[in-house]
């Protein structure tokens, strides 16, 4: 019993530590930009050790970590499922869904793109992706069903939602498109995806 409270103790330990870690890396990052930014300084700033913030990750992990859970804070829950009789379309939810992610990535260009790169090169450690991906794609079905679509196709549309996002992030990370044409082209999409409700 003992052995589990100094298991538990130390675990949560390793969680603030990290959360710390990756705290002063946004904050670093977003101060001197990603480039500029070594993991001593990251270090300093998190009152630890090089071996510790290295234990959580290198500055491309950081980054992703730091993006990831900034993410991970503007998802919007879905719509509640409308009343028998009173389905809302889920086209406003779709069409504005990404938005927040869309303005966090506007905040701080060279940040985001530094992100995008991390993203493009697949790393075994961008698992929160797939999550992101996982979450992203059940609330959108979620707002088509409530809307009254039939799941499968909601679950298709989903799909091509999340793919479309991330195409256009890929674009918008090569510097050949700006937001405000992203976000335009993510509303194309939603009011595609949205209007297969009744087809």
């Amino acid at each position: 019993m003992f052995g589990e409270q100094v298991q538990s103790t130390r675990a949560a330990q390793k969680r603030r530590t990290a959360a710390r870690i990756v705290e002063a890396a946004a904050r670093l990052f977003t101060e001197h930009g990603f480039q500029d930014t070594t993991v001593r300084q990251i270090a300093a700033g998190a009152g630890v050790s090089v071996g510790a913030v290295m234990a959580v990750g290198d500055k491309e992990s950081l980054l992703s970590l730091v993006y990831d859970q900034a993410i991970a804070d503007r998802i919007p829950a879905p719509p509640e499922p409308a009343k028998a009789g009173a389905a809302q379309p889920a086209v406003e939810y779709l069409a504005h869904y990404f938005d927040p992610f869309l303005g966090l990535f506007a905040e701080n260009d060279d940040l985001a793109r530094a992100y995008f790169r991390t993203l493009a090169r697949g790393r075994p450690e961008n698992a929160a992706l797939g999550a992101l991906r996982t979450l992203t794609e059940n609330n959108l079905t979620a707002a088509m069903v409530n809307a009254g679509m039939p799941e499968e196709r909601a679950r298709l549309g989903a799909q091509v939602m999340f793919a479309g996002y991330l195409g256009e992030l890929m674009l918008l990370a090569a510097g050949t498109t700006d937001h405000q044409q992203t976000a335009v082209r993510l509303r194309t999409i939603a009011a595609f995806v949205a209007a297969q409700e009744g087809n």
